[in-house]
């Protein structure tokens, strides 16, 4: 099966090699997104300059922006251009900003009317905004207090030169002579990230599942990149990160994409990367899906029940176990996401969902286990018979019965725990057992259809 992704290493290293490395092909957007909620920008702009310094407004920056992480380079003349001063503009304009800035100077309020009256106009120099009210000094002299509810305009001379409409890197620089010149900004930006999606479909004997993969993108960050070249970087980066609120904002979802130029996977230092193999606009407040593994069909799997009463005392639990081999058709690094498994109803061709389970960073030729839900006619009942206590020590008589209501004959793996602080061993069993580890006696029961079967042992544990 062909594979499809990409990963990364650490932001530092990330930042800089894409600060150093890249070639002055023209304009453009490189977005490398981590799956923890941030991503790094790199945008190639051509810029005009005068000799000498320049205040240079740089617009259409991520409002999620972190100011301390730009980084500017010359691409088309190295060196060339210098930056002295970087100011991060980010006080957009709003009612509330521009009221501010206009205290002490000239407005025109329009009072709305009631029936017969046809309002009126207060023109004067605005004293204070203050909760939900106006206070105009009038031409006469007049203090007017106006409520907000009653204002039908506001009229202002000009925007103030401190307000942006909308999140603008200022930079004062220095040119070595005028002219026009590529330039490249990158920063790291937070309110961006991806996961990945998973869906595994049953077949009829749930001896075997179709694989597929998507990545979810969800970009809140306040910009849109467009025609931007695409990577994904999957694994625990680490990174030092202060709290920060951030707004709700109203999402809009992409059609997902799927087709010719998927991802590409490679391992990259510790991490994985994920390289979309063509150009993809991600628009603010948008999820967008694209397919990033190729579906892989027939993955040879294992329907488990497992009953351990710690984990869930009444219930036995389903778990589908399959490996990521290339033997089985996958063999590819997983990122870590939701998995949602189908069946087929066979009435009438329609896939119906039976669980879901989130798996980690999974490596290839490594094993996953899915738990998908608990078995509706798979019936444990858990007895302590008997308890004698001595000395640092405790023997107690257990017994589990396992009642299969179906009308198939199932394998249920009955998993008895005990303390890691303790010593313990079985004295006598109606079963044979397994020690799967220090805290864990495994019975294999193998129960016909609509059968009980009755498991007892004794076991000491010594402390």
């Amino acid at each position: 099966m062909k594979r499809r992704m990409v990963f990364s290493m650490m932001v530092c290293v990330v930042v800089c090699t894409a600060c150093g490395a890249e070639k002055a092909a023209g304009p453009g957007v490189g977005l490398t997104i981590y799956n923890d909620n941030f991503a790094v920008v790199r945008e190639s702009r051509e810029m005009s300059f005068d000799a000498g310094v320049n205040t240079v407004r740089f617009t259409d920056v991520a409002a999620a922006i972190d100011p301390t992480s730009v980084n500017f380079k010359c691409l088309s003349a190295p060196g060339a251009i210098s930056i002295l001063e970087q100011n991060y503009e980010y006080d957009l304009v709003n009612t509330e900003s521009l009221l501010k800035r206009y205290i002490d100077k000239k407005v025109l309020v329009v009072i709305k009317g009631s029936g017969a009256d046809v309002g009126r106009e207060v023109s004067g120099v605005l004293l204070a905004a203050v909760g939900n009210d106006l206070i105009v000094k009038s031409g006469k002299g007049d203090i007017e207090i106006i409520s907000r509810g009653s204002v039908e305009e506001i009229s202002l001379k000009e925007l103030p030169e401190d307000l942006v409409t909308k999140p603008t890197l200022v930079w004062l620089a220095a040119a070595e002579k005028a002219g026009e010149q590529l330039c490249q900004v990158t920063y790291t930006t937070g309110a961006i990230g991806w996961k990945a999606d998973y869906s595994a479909v049953l077949n009829a004997e749930e001896t075997a599942i179709d694989f597929s993969g998507w990545v979810t993108i969800d970009n809140k960050s306040g910009a849109t990149y467009k025609e931007s070249a695409l990577k994904l970087i999957a694994g625990d980066v680490r990174r030092i990160v202060p709290a920060r609120p951030r707004a709700r904002m109203v999402e809009k979802f992409a059609l997902a994409e799927a087709g010719m130029g998927g991802f590409e996977e490679k391992a990259f230092m510790e991490y994985h990367m994920y390289t979309l193999g063509r150009k993809s606009t991600i628009n603010n407040n948008q999820v967008k899906q694209i397919e990033f593994i190729e579906p892989a069909a027939g993955v040879p799997t294992k329907k488990l029940y497992i009953y351990n009463r710690t984990q869930q005392a009444d219930k036995v639990q389903i778990k589908l176990e399959f490996e990521n081999k290339e033997e089985n058709h996958l063999g590819i690094a997983l990122p870590k996401g939701k998995v949602r498994v189908f069946k087929k109803d066979p009435a009438d061709d329609s896939l119906e969902f039976v669980g879901e389970d989130m798996i980690d960073h999974t490596p290839r030729k490594e094993k996953l286990t899915l738990y998908i839900g608990n078995a509706f006619d798979v019936v444990p009942e858990y007895t302590l018979l008997d308890t004698k206590r001595g000395r640092r020590r405790i023997t107690q008589k257990h017994r589990i019965e396992v009642r299969n209501r179906k009308d198939t004959a199932i394998t249920v793996f009955v998993d008895e725990p005990f303390g890691a602080w303790v010593s313990w061993k079985i004295d006598e069993a109606t079963h044979e057992y397994e020690k799967r580890d220090a805290r864990t006696a495994r019975f294999e029961v193998r129960l016909e259809a609509d059968s009980t079967v009755t498991i007892e042992y004794t076991a000491t544990q010594s402390w």
